[in-house]
């Protein structure tokens, strides 16, 4: 692994860009570009996590979910569309108990139960004012829209006051978020629900400095349970300094990358797939020779009737 400064003047020259901003998004997609082409081992992330029921929302550096042990258990992972399948369990309350459902993206950490207002706390004075806007849907199913200006826009600002977490007085109701979008800040900024007695009441989101589109990935436990340990894939990160780390073993890949990008960039096919080629092949050689020599054994999976196997009285 290495820093954005070990290719930092090299880039620079392939790139053409003297613009640091630029250049750091250039080296952003040419590190995305690698990655999309397998898991290597500087995208692989294990974690162990106490939850609380059944569904799980997963934290911002998860991309994609690999494998779940439940209580230490070995699981089989289903994706969305299993609620259809003709042998599964279909929208029963229960599913297989040692499985688990991807349930794909949301903007917080909880879903709302009943209509509420919502509120932030802002743990820094010099983040006071800043946007935070949530667009979703109101308790009579209406999209939230507010007048900004003399302007109607999608979405509700909530309002974000140092010392100070209160709704304004013509808030909706809000019954179902869809998205959340929020200015970097110098802190974090903490989204919650206000209850009836005009306290702050369930915490929908801990939202870090620079997270602009909150976004995490949520799954479903077949079973209740107080752990789970997962391997994921992480999020590709978003260069923005010469010392963020770059999660590739080969400086020359990243190199190659760029160069890619240059001829994408001049529609230059050929010799963009050429460097594209190249610059796989050197991350995935810089990847085996450290990879240790393990095999993993032949896994046997009974997909036969399932639906005879497991009901919806399953606990």
């Amino acid at each position: 692994m290495f820093q954005v400064a070990d290719v930092y003047e090299e880039a620079k020259g392939i790139s053409g860009f003297c613009d640091q901003e630029k250049l750091f998004r250039w080296i952003t997609d040419a590190i995305q570009l690698i990655a999309n082409k397998s898991d290597f081992d500087g995208w692989m992330g294990f974690v162990d996590l106490c939850v609380d029921g059944q569904c799980v929302t997963l934290p911002r550096e998860v991309d994609n979910v690999l494998a779940v042990n439940i209580g230490g258990t070995p699981t089989l992972g289903r994706n969305q569309l299993f609620n259809f399948h003709l042998n599964g369990p279909g929208d029963c309350n229960e599913v297989i108990p040692y499985s688990y459902q991807d349930r794909g993206f949301f903007p917080t950490y909880k879903d709302i139960v009943d209509p509420v207002q919502l509120i932030a706390f802002v743990d820094k004075a010099s983040d006071e004012g800043k946007e935070l806007r949530v667009y979703g849907y109101d308790s009579n199913g209406h999209p939230v829209r507010q007048q900004v200006g003399g302007v109607w826009q999608d979405g509700y600002l909530i309002p974000t006051i140092y010392g100070l977490a209160v709704p304004d007085v013509d808030m909706p109701k809000f019954s179902r978020i869809t998205r959340v979008r929020k200015a970097n800040t110098d802190g974090v900024i903490r989204l919650s629900t206000l209850d009836d007695a005009g306290t702050s009441g369930i915490f929908l989101g801990v939202y870090e400095p620079d997270e602009n589109e909150p976004w995490y990935r949520r799954i479903k436990l077949g079973k209740t349970a107080t752990w789970v340990r997962l391997a994921y894939r992480k999020a590709a990160p978003t260069i923005k300094s010469l010392y963020d780390r770059v999660p590739l073993r080969s400086r020359m890949a990243l190199l190659m990358a760029m160069s890619a990008l240059k001829y994408y960039r001049e529609t230059d096919l050929a010799n963009a797939t050429a460097y594209e080629v190249h610059a796989t092949r050197m991350e995935t050689e810089a990847n085996d020779v450290v990879e240790s020599p393990t095999s993993t054994p032949i896994q046997v999976i009974d997909f036969n009737n399932l639906q005879d196997k497991y009901d919806c009285d399953i606990v």
